[in-house]
């Protein structure tokens, strides 16, 4: 199990349409940033998830459905992925894990990420 912390939500960072938030470490660009999440994982190089493990944003429970071939190296070295929130994962990026259910978490600065 691995943490992290939302550090800054981007203004533009959370559509309740798209059912997507994209996650980025505190080395991210500025043009990037209004459409991001900010976070700090502990130990990100330990992270590896998988289809069934569990990420919880805050007390919000999601399951992985899927994890793209690029996820954990990502997650591991820029603390970058999408998280795709979907219950049929359809033209699946090899950059996102998809979680269920199909619906966005509440999500806040300083907010605990866990990674299990």
């Amino acid at each position: 199990m691995q943490q992290g912390r939302i550090l800054k939500v981007g203004e533009q960072a959370v559509d309740k349409e798209e059912n997507i938030l994209i996650f980025f470490g505190e080395n991210i660009t500025e043009g990037l940033r209004p459409y991001s999440v900010v976070q700090s994982i502990d130990e990100p190089e330990k992270i590896e998830l998988s289809v069934g493990d569990k990420i919880l944003f805050g007390q919000q429970e999601y399951q992985v459905t899927y994890v793209g071939r690029l996820v954990n190296q990502n997650l591991q070295t820029i603390q970058h992925t999408s998280f795709v929130f979907s219950d049929e994962p359809q033209d699946k990026l090899t950059s996102s894990v998809y979680l269920t259910p199909a619906k966005l978490p509440d999500i806040s600065a300083g907010m605990t990420i866990t990674y299990c």
